[in-house]
């Protein structure tokens, strides 16, 4: 006989092994595909709507919804394309600026009684990559940067009554780092001016490092027809260490250049915070709406300090900002039902001045459809597109006096398909 207990683990044991799959390397640096049925509605109401599994991402709270034990699978398909263009007018190309990614997630929720609700997921919250390339001429400001991490979210939510839920989770987030750079024009005068040396590895760096933390969230039935969630997720703080290699040798060895050797990151992963909202307007149409705060002032700077005593800064200066995201779901018949959904991202960059070509960051739009096939009371399947439309911005890389470059275009498309099974 299958126990829940043995569901459980054996889940737990499945979603552990795909965690190394996980690259969330997709434009920016958060991410939120956690959920297909959320991207369809622009991820709105994502803490007070609790369909799936995947509830475990955005409000632990919400298992307490579901009845029964309840597998989720999720794989997300981001294609970015970034353009910068530098002082010179020379576009640097789009596709190679920020790659393609594959982001899956998974997640089990398994009731145990009226009361209590147990749950394990795995996703990611945080994650970029940024290529710039060899032949371009922005590779000695940038040329290659990488966050990837992971998160293990063990969940319980508790049911008071029929009207208030209490969610509590502890998370074990894996983080990968790596930073590329070349050596720049600024550096070769004080190394004698060698245009031999130029474009040569002066630092490859990559480090990784466990750190934990912890979320909570309610779920308020407000009225048979309007419930309420709220969520809070904890910053992570981790040390990447790692070693790092130079092509530059001997030139550089004793000076505050040399970055060869062992040395470490400190990251301060931002919290986040969501109120989200759901509406039934009709017997067969619903509205969300969610805002979502993400703490970014934590993500100071980031510091390279080498055993050796060399270090590099690159301050980031980041401000807290909010999301704001609506949506509409249409029951179309028991077997579907449709979604679309509209947001607006506001980037942590409040100065150009503190824009980097390994992050360019801006304000995006996001445009998403998305619907749920139910093919019985076991199988249910979403699919959810969203389209993202950035803003230009500046870029000036340390320099307040002088524009090195722009972002001339930012978008994206992301594709998710999202598989249910309910025992």
């Amino acid at each position: 006989m299958i126990t829940r207990a043995s569901k459980f683990f054996g889940v737990s044991a499945l979603l552990a092994a795909m965690l190394p799959a996980i690259h969330a390397n997709a434009a920016g640096f958060q991410v939120s595909e956690h959920s297909a049925a959320g991207l369809g509605r622009a991820f709105a109401g994502e803490a007070a709507v609790a369909d799936d599994a995947s509830v475990i991402a955005r409000n632990a709270a919400g298992m307490s919804k579901i009845d029964s034990t309840m597998v989720t699978v999720v794989g997300s398909y981001i294609a970015p394309e970034i353009e910068l263009e530098d002082i010179n007018g020379s576009s640097e190309g789009s596709k190679r600026v920020a790659n393609e990614a594959f982001v899956p997630a998974a997640y089990v929720v398994l009731p145990y009684n009226d009361r209590w609700t147990f749950g394990f997921g795995g996703f990611s919250n945080f994650g970029f990559t940024t290529n710039v390339g060899s032949n371009s001429s922005l590779m000695y400001e940038a040329h290659e940067s990488e966050i990837i991490t992971m998160n293990l979210n063990a969940s319980v939510a508790y049911q008071f009554n029929d009207r208030v839920s209490f969610g509590f989770g502890l998370n074990a987030v894996h983080t990968e780092a790596k930073l590329f750079r070349s050596l720049d024009s600024s550096a070769l005068g004080g190394l004698g001016g060698l245009p031999s040396l130029r474009g040569k590895t002066a630092l490859d760096m990559t480090g990784d490092d466990w750190g934990f933390g912890w979320n909570a969230g309610m779920l308020f039935d407000l009225t048979p027809a309007t419930r309420l969630g709220l969520s809070y997720r904890s910053e992570v703080e981790h040390t990447l260490e790692g070693k790092s290699t130079n092509e530059l040798g001997a030139m550089v060895a004793g000076t505050t250049m040399d970055f060869s050797g062992k040395g470490s990151v400190d990251v301060t992963l931002p919290a986040i915070a969501e109120l989200s909202v759901s509406h039934q307007l009709t017997d067969t149409v619903s509205i969300q709406a969610s805002v979502m705060r993400t703490f970014w002032s934590s993500f100071e700077e980031i510091h390279i300090k080498m055993d050796n005593g060399s270090s590099k800064l690159e301050p980031q200066n980041w401000e807290d900002v909010n999301r704001y995201s609506l949506g509409v779901t249409w029951d179309y018949s028991n077997q579907l039902t449709l979604r679309a959904g509209i947001a607006k991202d506001e980037s942590p960059i409040a100065h150009d001045t503190d824009r980097y070509f390994s992050i360019p960051d801006a304000d995006r739009m996001w445009y998403t459809i998305g619907a749920t096939y139910k093919m019985d009371e076991h199988h249910t399947f979403d699919f959810g597109y969203a389209y993202l439309s950035g803003d230009k911005a500046d870029v000036y890389h340390m320099n307040p006096t002088e524009k090195q470059g722009e972002v001339v275009n930012s978008t994206a498309n992301i594709f998710a398909l999202q598989y249910n099974y309910k025992f």
